[in-house]
């Protein structure tokens, strides 16, 4: 999936967010100097409740992020076609569709 679609999905999954139950969205990259497998690295987006969230990129996949990360409840893995050097644009791309949408109330926090 390309990125731009992610984001927009991302951005949209925390507007429409109705419930308080937490749970977190995933984002792994592809890498392209193995042509195609899983990058070492992943983007999580926590959401504790419908109101806040919090967006992080690690140096690790998703499936190795521990125990406690793979028992949240998952909304959405969505794996993105560009290489891992794509985190931060990713980050500041969702975070600017928050931020840009009138319609949207829910907050960025800092883990």
């Amino acid at each position: 999936m390309k990125l731009e679609q992610i984001t927009g999905n991302i951005a949209h999954a925390i507007k429409d967010r109705s419930t308080d139950a937490p749970y977190i969205l995933s984002v792994e990259f592809t890498d392209k100097a193995t042509k195609g497998k899983s990058a070492t690295g992943c983007v999580i987006v926590r959401m504790p409740d419908h109101q806040h969230y919090t967006i992080n990129s690690y140096d690790y996949r998703y499936m190795d992020a521990g125990k406690e990360t793979l028992a949240e409840e998952l909304g959405a893995f969505f794996e993105c076609d560009d290489d891992l050097d794509q985190r931060q644009p990713l980050i500041d791309q969702v975070n600017e569709l928050v931020a840009n949408d009138p319609d949207n109330n829910a907050e960025l926090i800092s883990d």
